[in-house]
Order: C-alpha cells, then structure tokens, then sequence
C-alpha cells in the first residue's frame, strides 16, 4: 500500500513538473513570437521608407528626362516650345517638393500611430492574459 501511495505522488510530481515546464516554455515561445513581430514591423517601416526613396528616383529620373533637349530625348526635332518642357518640369519639382514631405509624414506617422495605440499594447497584454491564465492553470 506504502508502494502504491509513493508512485501516486511521483506520478503527480512528475506531471506537475512537466506542466511546469511546458507552462514555460509556451510562454517564451510566445514572447519570441511577439518579439519576431515587432521585428518584422521595423523592416515594414522600413521598407515605406525605401519606398519613398523609390518615389525620389522616379523623380529624379523624369527631371533629368525633361531637363535635356526635346531633340535628344525623342531623337529629333518636333517644334515643341520649350515653354513647355520648362512648365512641365516645374509641375514635376513643385509636386515632388510637395508631395514627398506629405507622404513620407503620412507613412511614418501611421506606423508610429500604429505601433504605439495597437501593436505594443496588444502584445504586452497578450503575454500579461497568457502567464495570468496559465498561473491559474499551472501554480508556479
């Protein structure tokens, strides 16, 4: 009977050790979890920033178009007044001088909102639910 009574209470040491355990490590995986996210979050922001520069290139590349002679750029001489090419270009620069400021604001303070109202809350909660839950579940 003494047996039986002792491999009951290993048994159950056993198991509460396992869930112990597993308790830890679920909740470091989920941690690593969130923290790849917030990571991967960096290199979105990131690349909205790449993708402004992208924007300047394409720019760069029509100013630099429209800044050479309408004879080199279309291979021969059509009669367009440079008026022309000259008030295109100016559209071109102002829209650019305009829009980059506005949309590179725009992106990154979305991203900042976002950051901070959504996701870094979102996952300090979520760890603070899972080791409360878990807490309950498993006593430390």
């Amino acid at each position: 009977m003494a047996t039986d009574t002792k491999t009951s209470a290993d048994r159950t040491f056993e198991v509460t050790e396992i869930a112990k355990v597993w308790k830890e490590g679920y909740l470091k995986g989920l941690e690593t979890s969130l923290q790849w996210q917030e990571q991967n979050q960096q290199l979105v922001k990131e690349a909205v920033r790449q993708g402004l520069s992208a924007y300047q290139q394409w720019f760069a590349l029509y100013k630099n178009l429209l800044g050479k002679p309408w004879d080199q750029i279309q291979g021969q001489t059509t009669g367009v007044p440079s008026q022309v090419l000259a008030f295109t270009r100016e559209i071109l620069q102002t829209s650019q001088d305009k829009a980059e400021p506005l949309l590179k604001n725009m992106c990154e303070t979305s991203i900042e909102y976002y950051e901070t109202a959504v996701a870094g809350p979102a996952r300090k909660y979520t760890v603070e639910i899972n080791k409360k839950v878990m807490d309950t579940l498993i006593p430390s």
